[in-house]
């Protein structure tokens, strides 16, 4: 199994953004999954760095392989909306991160309108753990029930 990892690299960050997907990060590691778009955990990942069309090659072909998405969606940023928002349409499960002291705008992030997306508000980052690895059980139960 294969998780996409998103988070904001521009626009306005979330305040704990990076640990957020850094701790995400490791749970999926933890779990036995492989992890796809690991350069958004690293904290020297800045956009700009490589050409746009080398991003956009690399994320077409990370989405495609994902069976799932794990999404950290404090701030505002488009860019992990629309990854969030591809996988979901593709009815792949994605579970989205927010720091709950600081709520990203979007009602939609909060209160996501499809069964296959959980959002999850963390007030205490190490709750993340738990969340991630909860979702990493769901998904696997769902490609298990796709498969048959």
């Amino acid at each position: 199994m294969k998780v996409y990892l998103g988070r904001a690299v521009s626009g306005e960050l979330g305040p704990r953004s990076l640990e957020a997907i850094q701790l995400a990060h490791r749970a999926l590691i933890d779990a036995g999954v492989g992890v796809l778009a690991e350069r958004v955990a690293d904290p020297d990942y800045r956009p700009g760095l490589d050409r746009p069309e080398l991003i956009a090659e690399m994320m077409r072909r990370e989405l495609h392989e994902a069976d799932a998405g794990c999404m950290e969606m404090s701030g505002r940023s488009l860019g992990v909306g629309f990854e969030a928002g591809w996988l979901l349409g593709r009815g792949r499960p994605v579970l989205v991160l927010y720091d709950a002291d600081h709520p990203p705008a979007s009602s939609i992030v909060r209160h996501p309108p499809f069964e296959h997306c959980v959002a999850f508000g963390y007030r205490d980052l190490l709750d993340i753990q738990g969340a991630v690895t909860d979702f990493c059980r769901t998904i696997a139960a769902h490609a298990a029930y796709r498969e048959a």
